[in-house]
């Protein structure tokens, strides 16, 4: 029988939005965890340790202080119904995140401007806590709050899950984002500020989760000429929370920059975005200086562009990638597997 998985505090915190040093204090200081120790003395988190982070992260935005925190687990019914998420969390420090108002100025917002406000219901299958989260990330992006920013995504991580923060949380409210900046009405750096934020947010936890030792055998970015991609971010996540390293390259990728990258690691999968066009002639010459290598990797490219060219791909040696992220990461799963 397989021993379950066991994770470092690098992969811990990113997987919780804890940061490493406040991990050591609640062991250290407050004994509210107790991960395992290799011999030379590294910890190593269980799947029970990081759900019982994530309570202790919910009763901290009820409220309870951290040095009443080991009391308060231990009070009858308190672990289940931290677990069902009932009772008052106060996301947005007491305040209804929903309708906040700010003063702006220069960020393409008028002054004593009323931010966007939650009026519908959540999504199927989002959870109000994580569309709350939504909104204050939006609203920190639309008035370049980078701290406000960073406290939201850390507690919808927290609270939830790496993977409900980034799809219930930080998708939904870079979607809206995007919106008004296609109608114009905030500051096109806004989007930009909040696309950067991801893009690192990405970048840590898809380090976090790497296995030890082990380079990248799954590489993401967009093709040169090509929009970020923010689903494709979400595919290289998916990728990383099976155990696969993988490593986000970004946008405007050039073909000898991935040649180079997959080579040093000995990648097995190289998965692209092409959302706007199909440019052949680029994975033409990606494919062949791929094929160059000890260990060709398999190419797989999605998009709206790559599932209309999906004859082309197919006859020139690639594959097309499915627009879920679930079935997209299997079959990069698969190409990793099977190279």
């Amino acid at each position: 029988m397989p021993r379950p998985p066991r994770f470092t505090i690098r992969a811990a915190s990113a997987l919780t939005g804890i940061n490493q040093n406040t991990l050591r204090a609640w062991e250290r200081r407050h004994a509210l965890i107790q991960p395992e120790r290799t011999p030379k003395g590294y910890r190593l988190y269980s799947a029970e340790d990081l759900e019982r982070l994530r309570l202790i992260q919910r009763a901290l935005l009820e409220g309870v202080p951290i040095g009443r925190m080991r009391v308060h687990l231990e009070s009858p019914g308190t672990i289940e119904r931290l677990r069902e998420n009932r009772g008052p969390m106060a996301v947005a420090h007491g305040r209804d995140p929903r309708g906040i108002e700010a003063s702006t100025s220069g960020a393409g917002l008028a002054a004593t401007t009323t931010l966007p406000t939650q009026t519908e219901d959540p999504a199927p299958g989002v959870e109000p806590a994580l569309a709350a989260f939504a909104v204050q990330i939006e609203q920190a992006a639309l008035t370049f709050d980078r701290p406000g920013l960073e406290r939201a995504f850390a507690r919808a991580v927290g609270t939830h899950s790496l993977r409900q923060a980034f799809h219930q949380a930080l998708a939904p409210a870079l979607a809206r984002v995007s919106q008004r900046r296609l109608a114009e009405q905030i500051d096109p750096a806004a989007e930009r500020f909040l696309t950067a934020f991801a893009r690192e947010r990405l970048h840590c936890a898809l380090a976090g989760l790497r296995p030890l030792h082990q380079p990248p055998r799954a590489l993401f970015g967009s093709l040169s000429g090509e929009p970020h991609d923010f689903a494709h971010m979400l595919l290289s996540l998916e990728v990383g929370l099976e155990g696969v390293s993988a490593l986000y390259l970004g946008e405007d990728l050039r073909a000898e920059a991935v040649e180079r990258t997959a080579g040093d690691a000995g990648t097995r999968a190289v998965a692209l975005s092409a959302t706007s066009a199909l440019p052949r002639a680029i994975l033409l010459d990606l494919r062949d200086r791929l094929a160059r290598l000890p260990r060709r990797p398999r190419v797989l490219v999605g998009g709206g562009a790559a599932r209309e060219g999906g004859d082309w791909l197919a006859a020139n040696g690639f594959a097309v990638l499915s627009p879920d992220p679930a079935a997209g990461a299997a079959q990069v799963l698969e190409a990793v597997a099977r190279a």
